[in-house]
């Protein structure tokens, strides 16, 4: 008897193998004037990672064919892993076909489909209108009527939950938390969405003021598309933001330390400088368990590794005022200070009396105070020099240079400090503002 058991036990585990490894096909259609390409997304620990894309034809048809990694959720659409407008979830194991019709903001299931995005299907369209207002900047919707609208759905949870039989016992298990989730996370997302009127604190409905984030500040979160991002907007849950939280009190505010290697990640990954990623990696590399958030820190090593100090600096050259080409060579000697900005910069303006006074304080000494205009306007970028009488050198690089490109600088302003020998300091020292960059600067005219 016992080894029949284990002969049916061997022949459902096989054919459970079996069926993951089978592929699934995705066939659908759109309009090829709006969509011109769709994506196929897995969830990799909370953020989606692209595996394929089909180009519509001119029928609007397009298809997939794929052999699903895991059993769960995948992503569909016409959006990107960044901001997953026009991206929908769906649940593939193997072996099943979607059939879909599909636009920018919505979908509809055509044909045959299974029981999982059949299910599936039927929970985005009871929740489209609620996702839409908590998940869409902007938009004519306020706290005054989305709140009793969330309270009054919270009521018909219940119900949709318990009454899912699709005859998988996986799925079954998944989708009661599933919906527990998605209904947190289109509440809490509605808090950080632009709006034309927020509330206060004694405004908040009873879903807001009983809210436990840790209830969900789980490791299930990794199983969602939306993860990574629903963790940051509980952590602000949990925390006063009014206090302004340290980073390593925002890190307290997770639970599982692999959570909190994810947090991190997202804050090392827009790390501008090798020296600060040094820094924060060093500090933080025990919470990096998962292989992909190992892969993930050497990543940014690897494309940081040019700002790395000590390392030769960008040789660059650009043109002042007159005309006449500047370049670092010419500044040989100097310890300097790069500044890259733009007329149009508000951030950028707010530095200038601070890059003023230090022009002053550090006259006659051995320092270049080098201003690199972004501007795309170079007469606008002239008359405001002539005007302002900026001081320091002030040069004109255009919108794509080659600076931008070698320290991938994608924000302004942005201060590279590189010493008397023309090596890097750093390619995100502090701003003028920052009385760390006068204490930098004394500190490097004396080496």
């Amino acid at each position: 008897m016992m080894k029949k058991t284990i002969l049916m036990l061997t022949a459902l585990v096989s054919t459970a193998v079996a069926l993951a490894q089978q592929p699934s096909n995705i066939t659908g259609t759109t309009d090829p004037a709006k969509v011109k390409r769709v994506g196929l997304f897995k969830v990799l620990n909370g953020r989606l990672k692209e595996i394929a894309t089909s180009t519509p034809d001119a029928l609007g048809r397009f298809a997939f064919r794929f052999t699903p990694e895991y059993e769960g959720l995948y992503s569909l659409g016409s959006g990107n892993a960044q901001n997953q407008q026009g991206l929908f979830r769906f649940y593939f194991k193997g072996n099943e076909n979607l059939n879909l019709k599909l636009d920018q903001s919505d979908y509809e299931l055509t044909g045959k489909n299974s029981p999982e995005n059949e299910t599936l299907c039927a929970w985005d369209k009871q929740s489209k209108t609620f996702r839409d207002k908590g998940t869409t900047p902007g938009g004519m919707s306020t706290y005054v009527d989305f709140f009793p609208e969330v309270e009054e759905f919270s009521t018909k949870l219940t119900d949709i939950k318990k009454n899912v039989k699709t005859g998988n016992a996986k799925f079954d298990k998944f989708f009661p938390e599933l919906v527990d989730y998605d209904f947190a996370y289109y509440a809490i997302s509605y808090l950080y969405m632009p709006r034309t009127a927020h509330p206060s604190k004694e405004e908040m409905s009873d879903f807001y003021t009983q809210f436990n984030a840790d209830r969900y500040l789980t490791t299930d979160l990794l199983k969602f598309p939306y993860g990574d991002r629903f963790m940051s907007n509980m952590i602000y849950r949990k925390l006063d933001l009014s206090n302004k939280p340290t980073f390593d009190q925002q890190i307290a505010a997770i639970g599982p330390d692999v959570l909190k290697g994810q947090y991190i990640l997202q804050r090392l990954e827009g790390a501008r400088s090798y020296n600060d990623f040094q820094e924060m990696n060093e500090k933080y590399k025990q919470y990096f368990s998962l292989p992909e958030q190992i892969e993930r820190a050497k990543a940014v090593e690897a494309r940081l590794v040019e700002t790395k100090a000590g390392v030769p600096a960008f040789q660059f050259s650009f043109p002042d005022i007159t005309g006449k080409k500047v370049s670092l060579a010419d500044l040989k000697g100097k310890v300097v200070l790069v500044d890259m900005w733009a007329t149009w910069c508000g951030p950028c303006r707010a530095e200038e009396p601070h890059w003023e006074k230090l022009n002053e304080e550090f006259n006659g000494k051995p320092i270049a105070f080098v201003g690199v205009s972004i501007d795309k306007d170079k007469p606008k970028w002239d008359a405001y020099v002539k005007e302002k009488k900026i001081k320091g050198i002030q040069l004109h690089a255009g919108v794509e240079n080659d600076l931008v490109t070698a320290y991938k600088v994608d924000g302004i302003p942005r201060y590279i400090l590189i010493d008397k020998s023309g090596n890097l300091i750093t390619a995100d020292s502090p701003r003028p503002s920052d009385p760390k960059l006068k204490a930098l600067l004394e500190e490097w005219i004396q080496k």
